[in-house]
C-alpha cells in the first residue's frame, strides 16, 4: 500500500514536471518554428535540452550502448513500452531525427506544436494519411533527417513483451534505400507507466542499446523479422 502511494505520487510529480518544463521551453519552441522555420536543427537541439530536464525529473539513471551512423539518414526503430521512450530517444540519439507518430498528438495542448511544425503526423487507419506521411518522411530523408518510427505503432500493453510490427518503417527504408537501426529500450516502462495508473512507476535504471544497422536490401519482411529479433535479444537486461 505504501509503495502504491509513492508510485502514484511519483507519477503526479512527473506529469507536473512535464507541464512546468514545457511551459518554460514553449516560448523558445514557438520562436524557433515561427521566426526560424528553416532552422529546425536548432529546435531539435532544444528538444534534447528539454528531454534532459524531463529525465532529471524521473530521478533515474541511464546507460547508453552504441550510436547512430554519422551523416547518414536512417530509419530508427525502438520498442515502445512507455511515454518515457520519446524522452530517452532524445537522450541517446545525437544525430538529428524527426518522429513519425499518431496524429492524435496534434490535439495535445502545447505539445501538438511539434507535430504541426516539425514532426510527421499520421492518422491511424487512413490509407491516404499513411501515404502522405510516407511522402513527407521521404522528403525529410532527402534533406538529411533520420526518421524515428515505433514499429509497434503504440505502447505495448504487455511490456516488456513487444506487439506485432507494422510495415511503415520498413516501407520507408525500402523506398529511400536507407538502413533501419533497431534500438532496445530496457526499463522505461518500470520508471513511467502511465498507460495503467495502478501499475508501479518508480525511479530506476534504464539502458538503451543502439544496434548495428539492418540494410534495406534485406527486403521488407526479412527486415521486419530481423529488427524484431535484434530488439528482443536485449530485453532481458537487468
Amino acid at each position: 500500500m505504501v509503495a502504491q502511494f509513492f508510485s502514484v505520487l511519483f507519477k503526479a510529480f512527473f506529469l507536473s514536471w512535464f507541464a512546468i518544463t514545457l511551459l518554460v521551453f514553449y516560448p523558445f519552441f514557438w520562436w524557433s518554428f515561427h521566426c526560424n522555420p528553416k532552422k529546425l536543427h536548432r529546435a531539435f537541439r532544444l528538444k534534447q535540452y528539454w528531454a534532459r530536464m524531463l529525465f532529471w525529473g524521473t530521478f533515474s539513471t541511464i546507460k547508453i550502448e552504441g550510436a547512430l551512423p554519422k551523416n547518414q539518414p536512417v530509419v530508427i526503430c525502438p520498442n515502445h513500452t512507455s511515454y518515457l521512450d520519446i524522452i530517452v530517444a532524445y537522450l541517446c540519439i545525437r544525430e538529428p531525427f524527426l518522429f513519425l507518430g499518431k496524429a492524435e498528438l496534434l490535439k495535445w495542448p502545447l505539445f501538438g506544436i511539434f507535430f504541426k511544425y516539425m514532426d510527421i503526423p499520421v492518422v491511424r487507419g487512413s490509407a491516404a494519411s499513411a501515404k502522405a506521411s510516407l511522402v513527407a518522411a521521404e522528403q525529410a530523408v532527402a534533406k538529411g533527417w533520420s526518421i524515428l518510427i515505433f514499429p509497434e505503432g503504440t505502447i505495448s500493453k504487455n511490456a516488456p513483451e513487444m506487439g506485432s510490427f507494422k510495415s511503415g518503417a520498413f516501407k520507408l527504408a525500402q523506398s529511400c534505400n536507407i538502413p533501419v537501426v533497431p534500438i532496445t529500450f530496457v526499463g522505461n516502462y518500470r520508471v513511467i507507466n502511465i498507460v495503467r495508473w495502478w501499475n508501479y512507476s518508480l525511479p530506476g535504471r534504464i539502458k538503451a542499446f543502439i544496434h548495428t544497422p539492418v540494410p534495406a536490401e534485406d527486403g521488407e519482411d526479412a527486415m521486419k523479422t530481423r529488427v524484431k529479433e535484434i530488439i528482443a535479444s536485449k530485453l532481458s537486461w537487468k
